[in-house]
């Protein structure tokens, strides 16, 4: 009877083997950290606050207050991330709202135009601004940046032009501030309408070619040229759906104020790209995303009431949109080289792995 001798395995292949599991684990956590670390804060923050301040930050109203309150900056924050899933940047966002509101109440409580039919007038002046940012972009070659604050700019002064400078509020009829003032089932519409506008965006980018072809192009117009792209097209849809979604958060912010302000606006621009930039570190590192902005939005309104409630004064919210614009596209840099290393090793790893001769 023949005996069956067992070759010992090689210890050198056993021991990098556990390397590249140990390895393996190691990037998978903090992978893991880098995804879903944001959403772990933003419930960390919320216990530690409600337990500082438990009688006036951990109460049903406040948080109600805070989730709908930041509806407008979170719609206006997801106009900013769209033009930049396509590497744009659209400073008008703000301007836009503030031109939005001011026009919907002028049309309805001065000029005595139907409510829907000034509606439809603030959302075909959105398409028009949003067409205007495309044409400087794309035929007179002006950055994004430059072009869309130059639009920023005649939107403010179109706006004091329209309000006379003053604020608007005689004559505002209650079926106008009803579509942001009430509730369905309990839950206030505002919520209602962000919550349809989250689900239809993230379906947009995530499952449409729409949101792969923007994500594509990142900048690189030629080169997504040569790869099919219309980039004619996808950019008028980036910089039309910022203009149109802006001008939603401006009707929202009217009926709720039940008025227009001729100097609303441009406050709206920092938060919004603090939530687009943020959010670029959570869900997809290294790529804006709507889910990711959303949740950023609510990190730093979470994290500024629980300050507030604790005597922060009124400057702390400034400086945490500028923390968190510097924040978030420190860590989004930082996951877009490590998703570049983590790919060369995979390139090197699966060349070593590979026959030799082949």
């Amino acid at each position: 009877m023949e005996t069956v001798t067992k070759t010992p395995p090689d210890r050198t292949v056993v021991r990098q083997s556990a390397d590249r599991s140990r390895q393996g684990a190691g990037e998978r956590a903090v992978e893991g950290v880098s995804r879903y670390g944001l959403v772990g804060l933003l419930f960390l923050v919320i216990a530690v606050f409600s337990v500082a301040s438990p009688e006036t930050y951990f109460t049903t109203t406040n948080f109600r207050l805070i989730l709908v309150n930041q509806t407008v900056t979170v719609i206006v924050a997801l106009a900013a991330t769209l033009p930049l899933l396509a590497h744009y940047l659209d400073a008008s966002v703000g301007p836009m709202l503030g031109l939005a509101q001011g026009v919907s109440v002028w049309l309805i409580a001065v000029q005595g135009v139907p409510i829907w039919l000034a509606l439809v007038a603030v959302l075909v002046l959105a398409v028009a601004v949003g067409l205007l940012n495309t044409l400087l972009v794309l035929k007179f070659g002006m950055s994004s940046i430059i072009a869309t604050l130059a639009t920023g700019s005649l939107l403010m002064g179109s706006l004091y032009m329209i309000t006379g400078g003053r604020v608007i509020f005689q004559n505002v009829p209650e079926s106008f501030t009803a579509i942001a003032r009430g509730d369905l089932a309990g839950i206030p519409l505002p919520l209602i309408y962000l919550t349809v506008l989250v689900v239809l965006l993230e379906f947009l980018v995530v499952w449409t070619p729409f949101g792969q072809r923007l994500y594509a192009m990142d900048g690189n117009l030629r080169g997504a040229a040569r790869a099919g792209i219309d980039v004619n097209s996808y950019t008028i849809r980036a910089f039309v759906g910022a203009a149109v979604l802006a001008s939603i958060a401006g009707v929202l912010l009217a009926s709720r104020v039940g008025s227009a302000q001729p100097t609303v606006g441009e406050q709206f621009l920092l938060p919004a790209f603090a939530a687009a930039f943020l959010g670029a570190a959570v869900l997809r590192p290294g790529r804006v995303n709507m889910l990711g902005t959303v949740i950023a939005a609510y990190f730093v309104s979470f994290t500024i009431a629980g300050l507030q409630h604790l005597g922060a004064a009124t400057w702390i919210e400034r400086i945490f949109n500028g923390l968190a614009v510097i924040v978030g596209v420190s860590l989004a840099g930082f996951a877009v080289r490590r998703r570049r290393q983590l790919a060369v090793r995979h390139v090197e790893r699966l060349e070593r792995q590979a026959p030799r001769g082949s």
